[in-house]
């Protein structure tokens, strides 16, 4: 009983460090889409920062403010996204470690206590071996003469 009971919990802290692992790669992926789409922000307000450099009209220069400054915004928002998401990758991995740990108690456990077959094999030898003598001691209680 209690070797299922630590199989369950090894196959459970299995799955749960399987989530987690899968849940950090999407994390990494949403992180390098994030980085993908700051850098673009990036190149993105200093080239109009260039261009406004070179514009003399003042509607057309508030406009390029207006949109850069929209811009640095959103690379600032995208920077505490990153940030987060790292933050986020590094508990995960805090509790996939948790869970390897826990994983690995609950196989020594079960390691212990789980019979090899050459375990079994002797067992059953020994029952062989043993069964004739206690035959012969049962029916000598009961008064039988065994050949």
């Amino acid at each position: 009983m209690e070797e299922a009971e630590l199989v369950k919990e090894r196959l459970q802290a299995i799955t749960d460090k399987r989530k987690i692992q899968e849940e950090i790669s999407q994390k990494r992926l949403k992180i390098e889409e994030e980085k993908l789409k700051h850098q673009h922000l990036k190149k993105k307000a200093l080239r109009e920062k260039w261009l406004l450099d070179g514009i003399g009209s003042g509607k057309e220069q508030e406009e390029m403010k207006r949109q850069n400054q929209q811009d640095q915004h959103q690379t600032q928002v995208l920077e505490q996204s990153i940030l987060r998401l790292e933050k986020e990758i590094q508990d995960l991995e805090k509790a996939e470690l948790q869970i390897s740990t826990k994983e690995e108690v609950v196989l020594r456990k079960l390691k212990s206590i789980e019979r090899t077959t050459e375990d079994i094999i002797r067992s059953v030898k020994v029952e062989k071996e043993e069964t004739p003598g206690a035959l012969r001691m049962r029916m000598a209680k009961l008064g039988k003469k065994v050949i």
